[in-house]
């Protein structure tokens, strides 16, 4: 395998979560939210994907990744 699709896919997945982390920090800090509470928005959001891929893989038979 060449190098450029493993780390083509590292840095989709860095980009992806990375532009989608800052509008949460935004929306957090437009509300007044706390640092711990920052940190559950996050945290719950990517609780949230993982439940969601691994049903999704469950029920298709086959590897999905959820996005957010």
């Amino acid at each position: 395998m060449r190098i450029s699709i493993p780390v083509s896919a590292f840095v989709a997945a860095i980009v992806g979560f990375g532009g989608t982390l800052a509008i949460v920090i935004a929306a957090a800090k437009a509300v007044g939210a706390t640092q711990v509470e920052t940190a559950s928005w996050v945290t719950a959001i990517c609780l949230a994907m993982a439940i969601e891929s691994l049903w999704l893989s469950w029920r298709t038979r086959m590897p999905v990744i959820a996005a957010w």
